[in-house]
């Protein structure tokens, strides 16, 4: 399988996590997922040192219209990351794309805040808590 098709299998997870995400999937309302799976697989390929060219419009057009906050970036940054590394990507890889996302998050994060982000930040943080204890504790991956 060529790095084309692995970076596809890990988009398609990545927005099939998205669209499940009570703080990000209403982005995704009336959206062709197919065409977005299809050019983020091209940018994220790209990043990796694909020979390819991204079709897509130029990132601030696409996204300063959703008013992308932060912790909406980092939401999404997290995911990306366990996404790359559950489908066998190496660590260098996995970095490559994080420093991707750190160059482009200008372009992308357009808002300082959202209301859902207030509502649903303190749970984000009571379930990350947990998650570290049982972590260090080797109960979970």
């Amino acid at each position: 399988m060529n790095l084309y098709d692995r970076v596809y299998l890990v988009i398609v997870d990545l927005y099939e996590e998205l669209c499940d995400h009570p703080e990000i999937a209403y982005h995704f309302i009336g959206v062709d997922i197919e065409r977005l799976i299809k050019l983020q697989t091209q940018f994220v390929s790209k990043a990796l040192g694909y020979d390819i060219d991204y079709t897509g419009r130029p990132l601030y057009r696409a996204h300063h219209h959703l008013d992308i906050t932060e912790f909406q970036y980092q939401e999404v940054d997290k995911i990306f990351a366990n996404l790359f590394l559950k489908h066998g990507f190496s660590t260098q890889d996995s970095k490559k794309i994080k420093d991707c996302l750190i160059q482009v998050r200008p372009k992308i994060v357009t808002s300082k805040w959202s209301f859902i982000d207030q509502l649903v930040r303190p749970i984000y943080f009571v379930i990350n808590y947990f998650e570290n204890i049982l972590k260090s504790r080797g109960a979970i991956d």
